[in-house]
């Protein structure tokens, strides 16, 4: 994208904007670290033409992470954060000194939920690297390192496009949704065939409960479930000893989920210990029993895995 006042190169990603799931839904998990892999070493021969014409060693890099319209559906996304993991792991191991400065911008409530999960696969070097901004601070940040006549105007600099357009969308490439034409749809492995994988038959006009126990704070929720026919709305529940489902705190927004992709997978951290409910609610259903095969699992800070409760 541009280099900062010392002449190290910055890069841009509009995180918040990418449709990981329409990602998923299209290309192999296995692609995901090739392509992050290949963007990396581009970066690494772009310190190389940086040295070369200032004189001098550039041999860190610094970016620009926007998690501007990042969603609680991606922040729960267990594949999601399945390659995340796996490609934190892959740069702290291939990349280790890099980076001079993240620079983590837009972050919400949704960016911490994620962010609990995947920063203890940060180095501890790495981390004192990164800095998180909400919707403010940032822009005065980014022009004590990048010179304002270097900077895309919608990230508070002076440069846009011929035409006048501050988000410099000629050279910045800013996400969307990816056209279901592009999806690959399933192979022949059935989901309901996988070890662990239970089935639920959820009536018309009712909902089905499937309790989980956290011991521990700081454990994780995980799910994976697969609806054979149609939809059915999903919600995560947490409930205290003194109060009933009805009157138990939303985790996870209920949101309609269909599974003619790909199985709908999901990560929660928990940060109190007690009853959480994964619930399946078919009441706006008249007509149609919904069958459901899922997957549900806590695993503690120790990785410990404790078995579900119907």
């Amino acid at each position: 994208m541009c280099c900062d006042k010392d002449g190290y190169p910055v890069s841009y990603c509009a995180y918040g904007n990418i449709d990981v799931k329409g990602l998923a839904k299209c290309s192999k998990k296995s692609e995901f670290p090739k392509f992050v892999m290949y963007h990396l070493e581009k970066d690494s021969q772009r310190l190389k033409n940086q040295s070369k014409k200032l004189g001098k060693t550039i041999e860190k890099w610094s970016y620009i992470i926007n998690y501007d319209n990042f969603s609680l559906s991606s922040a729960t996304d267990k594949k999601t954060i399945d390659v995340l993991i796996t490609l934190i792991k892959m740069y702290d191991a291939n990349y280790p000194e890099r980076l001079k400065t993240g620079y983590l911008i837009n972050a919400s409530f949704y960016f911490t939920v994620i962010w609990s999960i995947i920063k203890p696969f940060l180095s501890a070097e790495t981390n004192r690297k990164i800095k998180i901004f909400g919707k403010d601070g940032w822009q005065e940040e980014l022009k004590k390192d990048i010179e304002v006549n270097n900077l895309p105007a919608f990230l508070g600099g002076n440069v846009s496009d011929p035409d006048g357009n501050s988000m410099c969308s000629s050279f910045i490439k800013h996400g969307g949704t990816i056209p279901e034409k592009y999806y690959v749809r399933r192979d022949g492995k059935s989901f309901s065939k996988l070890p662990g994988v239970k089935r639920l038959v959820v009536n018309r006009r009712s909902k089905e409960n499937i309790k989980l126990e956290v011991q521990l704070p700081g454990s994780n929720i995980e799910w994976d479930f697969d609806v054979k026919n149609r939809d059915i709305s999903f919600t995560l529940i947490y409930v205290d000893s003194e109060n009933e489902i009805d009157d138990g705190e939303e985790i996870v927004p209920k949101q309609r989920v269909d599974t003619i992709i790909q199985s709908e997978s999901g990560i929660v951290k928990c940060e109190k210990p007690g009853i959480y409910i994964l619930q399946f609610d078919n009441t706006y259903s008249w007509i149609h029993n919904k069958i459901i095969y899922y997957y549900a699992s806590v695993v503690d800070p120790n990785d410990v895995i404790h078995e579900t409760e119907d």
